[in-house]
């Protein structure tokens, strides 16, 4: 799973659509991803990837997302995530602004964790190579 750059500009005019829900997701799975190189393993919520636009998007899946990211952070660094929220059938969808949070969070995650990655110090030779 590759990062794809998060859409941190959302406003009240966009509509959310397909491909968006699928860049959230696959970001989702590459920060877990990543966060196993340098962090103890944990588990997420598996999500469905790829979802096409004869696929519903449930109350269900935006849940999921906030548990991920909250797990991830807590997981990897844990410093507060804002407050997680909720959603219902049959009720209100996330809007722009919460668009932003989830996709701005995600992107800061991104950020810590590539310091991480690219910060570990590493051996010059190899231990158990042979005589010095």
């Amino acid at each position: 799973m590759a990062w794809q750059t998060p859409k941190t500009n959302w406003a009240k005019t966009d509509y959310f659509n397909i491909e968006d829900y699928n860049r959230i997701i696959g970001n989702i799975q590459y920060l877990h991803e990543v966060s196993a190189e340098v962090n103890p393993d944990f588990d997420i919520t598996e999500l469905d990837e790829k979802v096409s636009y004869a696929d519903y998007i449930y109350a269900d899946e935006f849940n999921a997302i906030e548990s991920n990211l909250t797990t991830i952070s807590k997981g990897t660094y844990p410093y507060s995530v804002a407050e997680m929220k909720t959603y219902y059938p049959n009720q209100p969808t996330p809007d722009y602004a919460e668009l932003n949070r989830i996709e701005s969070l995600m992107l800061e995650r991104y950020e810590y964790l590539m310091g991480q990655v690219q910060g570990r110090r590493v051996l010059s030779f190899v231990l158990g190579g042979g005589e010095f």
